[in-house]
């Protein structure tokens, strides 16, 4: 690669930047993060049936801390709440409130299946390419120049 491609490279990337500003607008008492977590709590329920902060952690990539934290705000907002876990009470599940399902549904599922609509253009294989090239783009420019952080490369 010569560097002038390297410069249309990220150029491209700023672009692809900008289109975060289509996402939807949260309510005010929740920013973007606060989607990620649901969605990621979503994916986790689908596949697993019940959730533990632990579950949303590990799939982020982010500290149990920082996860309890986002979690906390969450329940005090009336998304999640908290449950015993009907095998071992030691153990607390997560469950989505009908509040935060409606969101769910609204914020995400709509915007994602409005966005397949929108894109419908590009063909799956296209997209597939395209993400599997960033990917691998920011896994060696993280090599080379990140942090060494290991919840850098979590869901790369």
């Amino acid at each position: 690669m010569d560097s002038k491609l390297s410069e249309d490279y990220i150029d491209a990337c700023i672009l692809a930047k900008k289109t975060l500003s289509f996402l939807p607008e949260p309510p005010r008492e929740l920013q973007r993060r606060h989607f990620h977590i649901l969605r990621i709590f979503h994916a986790v329920e689908a596949e697993k049936g019940e959730v533990k902060v632990s579950d949303i952690a590990r799939k982020i990539g982010m500290t149990l801390p920082s996860i309890a934290k986002n979690v906390a705000e969450l329940e005090n907002l009336g998304y999640l709440k908290k449950v015993a876990n009907p095998d071992d009470k030691r153990i607390v599940n997560l469950e989505m409130t009908p509040k935060g399902r409606q969101l769910y549904q609204k914020n995400v599922v709509f915007y994602h299946q409005h966005n397949a609509e929108i894109l419908q253009g590009i063909s799956d294989e296209e997209i597939k390419s395209s993400i599997a090239t960033i990917r691998q783009v920011y896994q060696l420019m993280n090599a080379e120049y990140g942090t060494g952080n290991k919840e850098d490369n979590k869901d790369v």
